[in-house]
């Protein structure tokens, strides 16, 4: 990722603030079969998506932490049902603050997992 030098680098002439986002797939996750993830920093993103394709039904779920250590959650686990071959997303847009979170993904077999963050 490009480091923003100036103000312009993360901000057009109409200011809708910064455009910081970061992807990374099921094997950088280490989320390559059903499970949970290691701790996962936020550092700094206020915005996240997760999706997968499971082979069978089952669920997706994400848990913010308000510390990076992951030992205070920051409300209930943001959840959807995944149907066996289409895909699923969670997205946790709500503004609230974290700084860390895991995923937990239960199904068969997966497939296109990824995971998308953004910054406001």
């Amino acid at each position: 990722m490009p480091q923003a030098i100036t103000h312009l680098d993360t901000h057009d002439w109409i200011d809708n603030g910064p455009k910081l986002q970061k992807f990374l797939s099921g094997a950088q996750l280490g989320l390559t079969a059903p499970g949970t993830s290691a701790l996962i920093q936020s550092n700094g993103y206020g915005a996240l998506a997760v999706g997968a394709t499971s082979s069978a039904s089952g669920s997706i779920s994400v848990q913010r932490y308000i510390d990076p250590e992951g030992t205070i959650p920051q409300g209930p686990e943001l959840s959807a049902s995944l149907t066996a071959g289409t895909a699923g997303v969670v997205n946790a847009t709500d503004g609230v603050p974290f700084a860390s979170f895991t995923i937990t993904i239960a199904g068969g077999t997966l497939s296109n997992v990824g995971l998308l963050l953004q910054a406001w």
